[in-house]
């Protein structure tokens, strides 16, 4: 509970971040790691409608023009003259267990080719001055017995989904954890030597803790925007106006007062 009151401070304004200056940077980077925590959870659950939908497409596209063909015991089964190539120049499929064709398709943007006991995907690199084909070449040992189709791939992704997400979801923690406290410890050490001309300075653990605090509202939004598939929007823009705007006010808020010096009552007449 004092974690969501912490989150709700924190968004709420630039003066809440007073309480959380004079904090132990420890306190502050167990409260980062717990917002990380929390929003990758949340990334990592809204990926999966995303996978889905995406496993759906090229299931769609895989059947069309697909020929009858299995595997057993890491090799493929099939009655089909060969090679059989069907899809589209963007998803190339290609089947040939007789090792005629041993070479991707360049003219495809994507491809699979399925061999005896293995099967090869490309991806062709447009934006270079030559189109350039990155290659992967993977065995089918290990793969489940079963007929190669659409439904196929649908089970073979949710069984990867139980090792992927939570693979996913560690590795958005480390990230976020990691590039937060980067842009924190930067802006510390650089507003450290700005504050020195300040006639109330604050020291560098207070502009560390800040700059930690500060990443809550942007690192929400987001994820927010992130969740909600928003993908016309520049997120990295979003996030450092955000937390820009929440530094600066922050720090601002967060600087004690200076105390003025009472000047001593002057009788005018005392000097005539």
């Amino acid at each position: 509970m004092n974690f969501l009151r912490t989150i709700i401070a924190l968004c709420s304004g630039f003066a809440t971040y007073r309480p959380y200056r004079d904090l132990a940077v420890t306190t502050s980077l167990k409260h980062l790691l717990k917002l990380m925590v929390l929003l990758a959870l949340v990334l990592a659950i809204s990926a999966i409608p995303v996978i889905h939908d995406g496993m759906d497409r090229f299931s769609h596209r895989f059947d069309e023009g697909r020929p009858d063909f299995s595997i057993k015991d890491g090799k493929i089964l099939t009655q089909t003259n060969q090679p059989f190539s069907w899809g589209d120049d963007n998803l190339r499929f290609i089947l040939d267990t007789t090792g005629a064709v041993t070479t991707p398709n360049s003219n495809a943007a994507y491809g699979v080719l399925f061999t005896a006991d293995s099967f090869l995907y490309w991806v062709t690199l447009t934006n270079a001055p030559t189109p350039v084909v990155s290659t992967r070449l993977q065995s089918l040992r290990g793969f489940p017995d079963g007929a190669v189709n659409g439904e196929y791939f649908h089970n073979l992704t949710r069984a990867l989904l139980w090792l992927v997400i939570p693979l996913a979801w560690l590795l958005l923690v480390l990230l976020g954890m990691l590039s937060c406290l980067i842009q924190a410890y930067l802006f510390s050490m650089v507003a450290s030597f700005m504050e020195r001309s300040m006639p109330s300075p604050l020291q560098l653990p207070q502009l560390l803790n800040i700059a930690i605090h500060a990443c809550t509202p942007a690192a929400i939004v987001v994820t927010v925007y992130t969740a909600a598939r928003l993908h016309d929007l520049n997120l990295w823009m979003v996030y450092l106006i955000v937390y820009g705007i929440f530094l600066i006010g922050a720090t601002t808020a967060c600087r004690d007062p200076v105390e003025r010096r009472k000047q001593p009552d002057i009788d005018p007449f005392q000097q005539l």
